[in-house]
């Protein structure tokens, strides 16, 4: 009982005594991105917005390859509408060009 109330005491101390990466200890990871990003609201807010419009970009982007690649031949702009055409069609473009003069 008491080498298990002294290991738990013992171990709390040299858990909390440990260094932590605080601005007391030094300059931490995050300091330069604070520094260039964050510590005005401005240039917060900017960065935000420019970061959401760029991740939507490529996000769009990229789904809409996907979509492409796994839908290949069955969209509407991959018809080829020339295997669609029929007689009457070219009646109706002759009559149209006979009225456009």
């Amino acid at each position: 009982m008491f080498a298990q109330r002294f290991l738990r005491t013992a171990g709390a101390r040299a858990f909390s005594s440990a260094p932590k990466p605080t601005s007391i200890n030094g300059k931490g990871s995050l300091d330069a991105i604070y520094a260039a990003f964050m510590k005005n609201n401005i240039t917060y807010v900017s960065t935000i917005v420019v970061a959401a419009v760029l991740f939507e970009g490529v996000y769009g982007s990229t789904t809409s390859a996907l979509w492409e690649s796994m839908n290949r031949g069955r969209l509407y702009h991959h018809i080829d509408w020339s295997q669609f055409k029929s007689d009457l069609d070219d009646e109706e473009e002759a009559e149209d060009d006979e009225d456009d003069e």
